[in-house]
């Protein structure tokens, strides 16, 4: 289970950042419902940004679990 659990939460990050996948089969997620508000209030490079930065934040903050608990649970000989 020690060895799992720094495996399981990498396996999550990517499978959040194939999120993005979907908006290119064209199923509103995160990235649709921006897509529609940037053209309905004619901010495109705005809404991108904010998903950009929120991606970022989440990934980020994701990454950093997993070191942490990587150091914790490591095995020192």
């Amino acid at each position: 289970f020690r060895n799992m659990i720094p495996v399981l939460l990498t396996q999550t990050i990517v499978l959040f950042q194939d999120v993005s996948l979907v908006y290119v089969l064209s199923i509103t997620d995160f990235v649709g419902a921006a897509s529609k508000i940037a053209q309905r209030d004619g901010r495109l490079v705005e809404m991108y940004l904010f998903v950009a930065l929120v991606y970022f934040v989440i990934c980020l903050g994701l990454s950093t679990l997993v070191k942490r608990l990587q150091a914790k649970v490591a095995i020192i000989r």
